[in-house]
């Protein structure tokens, strides 16, 4: 049976967002030509598959002159090709097509309504199948004076205060201290400090410089020159004075503990986030000793229990006094950002990656003059800081590698007491199912995970730097790499890197009882999964997102696990309310495999 069409919510604009929107929603069916509803329970059965899913607009009324932006979100569950067009708006409304989004501030002339029709036409993969158009409006009343909007919805001050830091209150030391070059700056020291040896010819590089390399990078992924600081249509929308730190994430439910720094530029209409991964420890995961790998995890956690807690229990201005709370915050980060072990040269501050997450023309194809064709505006990659030449020198700067990879399969081991990645058979010579070139796409590190394959137009495979059609990546029957089911609950056994991206912020598959342990092969569990609502393509959730149920889920283990990560490092039970579990049931000093 067709599963109900679900409509989650993304919206954007200067920090304001409104009440839930009513949209209608029609289906034009190019095989009968009819006008479905597709609340009909028939046309439900009738259609095995799916419909793209559009998203909801949370507004209902609007200021005159007061700035709203939003994104036209889609996606499409059979990873279909999707063309997205405003096809009506106010006359005051600016759209852009290439990253699909709107920038409007209500005009007189406007009347007193603004209404937006947006189409949506999936063209799919299956040549046998036609094309089918849905089509939604917004409807939104124009006021006199800017109307009062709705807040982020409220969280356990256990995650404000420790999973995700978002309120602005609380990142206010944060900011000033640590702007977006102030943080390239310190990027640049550690990356001097690891690859520039006595007797090297590579140049060091700064913040400033740094922070115009990330441009140039999102630049070239997106094709899109209004973010190259050295072209002529450079927008200096997107200048530095415009980025705010607005997440701080310390992720202790990983392998290797870090903290995640999330930078948003809060002036352009479009929404482009880079985040910064800084860790204690150095060297290459997969050949790192694991005794580096633990000290890390116990450093990381030390310092983070004594900038927040006494013993037990927390300081009483993590509740009471956000200024001082992010006045601890702000000397936590620096620890971190700046810490150096003098016994040990693999324990400094660390530069991990910085991922990306933009809508700025990414996953877009075009026709031969440049006319926008299909495409969802969304592109994700990874940044890291590597040798390249300008003006005949070696100097470091922003570049961006492949990604690196996901778990196709998930196996046991050879001695059956635990599960691990396994390469699918398109990547291996000795299997009938092996696909020439794939076998290049195996992770070096761990041979188990393989690359996001970037298929070119001659059949030739390599790895890609960016993931721009994000949907395809998940369907087993298309390329057909992922052999393990994706809402398995032994993939968050690993960090699948690119996949894990993609779990998180675009399809949000629920991984089941997260109390539930599946990392035994010889006891196997069964977890209940179920779909969530889509997430559309957040980074963090924000006043653009909401905060919906797959991310409260989230949120809620990781409380867990923190209270997990004290007692088994440091040996405290800390007083906190676990929305998940009292005691975490993981021993996470194991990590995920």
């Amino acid at each position: 049976m067709k599963r109900k069409l679900q409509i989650a919510t993304f919206l954007v604009f200067a920090g304001f967002v409104g009440a839930t929107s009513l949209p209608r929603l029609f289906v034009t069916n190019a095989n009968t030509g009819g006008l479905l509803d597709e609340q009909s329970p028939s046309n439900r059965e009738a259609v095995i598959n799916q419909l793209p899913e559009i998203q909801d607009l949370r507004h209902t009324k609007i200021g005159l002159g007061q700035r709203l932006t939003f994104g036209l979100e889609v996606i499409d569950e059979e990873g279909d090709n999707v063309r997205t067009e405003l096809i009506e708006k106010p006359k005051s409304a600016r759209f852009n097509q290439n990253t699909l989004t709107v920038d409007w501030t209500p005009q007189p002339g406007d009347g007193r309504n603004g209404k937006f029709v947006v189409q949506v036409t999936e063209l799919p993969r299956d040549k046998s199948r036609q094309p089918r158009t849905v089509t939604k409006e917004y409807n939104l009343q124009i006021v006199q004076r800017p109307v009062k909007l709705l807040e982020l919805p409220p969280a356990p001050l256990e995650v404000d205060a420790f999973v995700t830091i978002i309120d602005p209150a609380r990142l206010q030391a944060a900011n000033r201290q640590w702007s977006i070059v102030n943080l390239f700056q310190r990027i640049a020291e550690i990356e001097a400090d690891k690859q520039i040896k006595p007797g090297s010819d590579v140049q060091p590089t700064n913040g400033a410089q740094l922070f115009r390399d990330s441009l140039r990078e999102l630049a070239v992924i997106h094709k899109n020159p209004t973010l190259n600081p050295d072209s002529d249509k450079f927008d200096r929308v997107w200048n530095a004075e415009n980025w705010r730190l607005i997440a701080v994430r310390p992720r202790i439910n990983k392998k290797v503990f870090e903290l995640r720094l999330v930078y948003f530029n809060i002036k352009a209409a479009e929404q482009a986030y880079l985040m910064p991964r800084m860790r204690i420890v150095r060297g290459v995961d997969a050949k790192r000793p694991e005794e580096l790998r633990q000290k890390n995890n116990y450093t990381f956690a030390r310092l983070f229990h004594e900038a927040f807690f006494d013993g037990e229990s927390m300081k009483s201005f993590v509740k009471n006094d956000k200024a001082r709370y992010g006045e601890a915050l702000a000397d936590f980060m620096t620890r971190v950002l700046t810490y150096n072990d003098p016994t040990e040269p693999m324990m400094r501050a660390n530069f991990a990656a910085m991922p990306h997450n933009s809508r700025l023309g990414g996953g877009n194809a075009y026709d031969e003059n440049g006319n926008y064709l299909f495409g969802d505006g969304w592109a994700l990659g990874a940044i890291k800081v590597a040798p390249v030449m300008r003006d005949g020198k070696k100097v470091l700067a922003f570049t961006s590698p492949f990604i690196d990879g996901f778990a196709a399969n998930v196996e046991p081991n050879k001695e059956g007491t635990a599960f691990k990645p396994a390469p699918p058979p398109v990547t291996d010579v000795n299997n009938p199912n092996h696909i020439k070139g794939w076998e290049r796409l195996i992770d070096a590190d761990d041979h188990g995970n393989i690359a996001i394959p970037d298929v070119l137009s001659d059949g030739t495979v390599r790895g890609s730097n960016t993931d721009t059609t994000l949907n395809r990546f998940e369907i087993n029957n298309g390329y057909r790499f992922a052999e393990t089911g994706l809402r398995d609950a032994r993939r968050r056994l690993f960090e699948e890197r690119g996949m894990t991206c993609m779990q998180c912020h675009v399809r949000n598959f629920d991984e089941g009882n997260y109390l539930v342990d599946v990392s035994n092969p010889q006891k196997p569990q069964t977890t209940h999964v179920r779909p969530v609502p889509r997430v559309f393509f957040i980074i963090t959730p924000t006043l653009h997102s909401g905060r919906n149920e797959y991310i409260r889920r989230e949120e809620a283990e990781q409380v867990g696990n923190l209270q997990g990560v004290f007692r088994d490092y440091l040996g405290i039970k800390v007083k906190m309310n676990s929305p998940l579990a009292r005691d975490w049931v993981h021993d996470t000093r194991k990590g995920r495999s």
